[in-house]
């Protein structure tokens, strides 16, 4: 009976009583190149044009170009502006590199499924259920800062721990970003009035219920009217709730 190969990874799987006298060599090309690939490699993407790339998802043993998918790490380069990659929807963790200073990168799992983006000169560690891209760490490899991307909201929001928010209230009048309904101490969440319109059209913060700001009262909001505000937040406990980690 045929070898079968995993679903992730497209290591071959050799069934049992099977490959007698060259298992030893199977195993030793999967060890070599299918694991170690899945867990140290990285490849050097070099793509062209705005079009879309899929990545090779070779069965079983394969050289870097005919698995790009199973890398641990990828270095994407293109001259263009944009560019689409193609990943199998499948659960993987990768670390992406964008050497390109003119191109970001669209990374789609499947065909038409979930997107997420990578912009020039950053690197980012992702995680993907194969449905969904997750974030774990954005950084400009440039200068060695790690952050988290920032994002640009033009009306009502809820935030995340970690988020680095641009508030544009010019685009679309007044309104609320929500802090994190769960947060934990150390949480933060940062605000710059992009526009500089926060007098014209306020930016209301709320904390959530039950939840304070400064040791005001649990669920009163924040109402912010200063053009050119930016702020950070941080979470105590349940007694000070939000404090100004700094402010502008």
């Amino acid at each position: 009976m045929a070898s079968s190969y995993s679903t992730r990874l497209k290591i071959e799987l050799i069934n049992p009583g099977e490959q007698s006298g060259s298992w030893g060599t199977t195993t030793n090309n999967n060890l070599d190149k299918s694991i170690e690939q899945s867990i140290a490699g990285v490849y050097l993407a070099a793509l062209s044009g705005t079009g879309t790339t899929t990545l090779t998802t070779g069965n079983g043993p394969q050289d870097p170009d005919d698995n790009q998918a199973r890398q641990a790490s990828i270095r994407f380069t293109n001259s263009s502006s944009t560019h689409t990659v193609q990943y199998p929807a499948v659960e993987k963790t990768y670390l992406w590199i964008n050497s390109s200073t003119t191109c970001t990168f669209t990374m789609r799992l499947g065909a038409s499924g979930n997107t997420t983006t990578l912009k020039p000169g950053r690197s980012q560690l992702v995680a993907t259920d194969g449905t969904h891209w997750y974030t774990l760490l954005s950084q400009n490899f440039s200068t060695n800062t790690g952050t988290t991307e920032w994002v640009e909201k033009t009306s009502n929001y809820t935030a995340v721990a970690g988020d680095r928010i641009f508030a544009d209230t010019e685009a679309s009048a007044a309104f609320t970003i929500t802090l994190p309904s769960s947060p934990i101490q150390g949480d933060e969440v940062t605000i710059v009035d992009s526009t500089g319109h926060f007098d014209t059209n306020n930016l209301t913060v709320e904390p959530g219920s039950g939840i304070n700001i400064m040791e005001q009262t649990a669920g009163d909001e924040m109402v912010v009217d200063t053009d050119g505000a930016a702020f950070t937040l941080v979470y105590q406990d349940s007694t000070y709730g939000w404090r100004f980690k700094d402010s502008l």
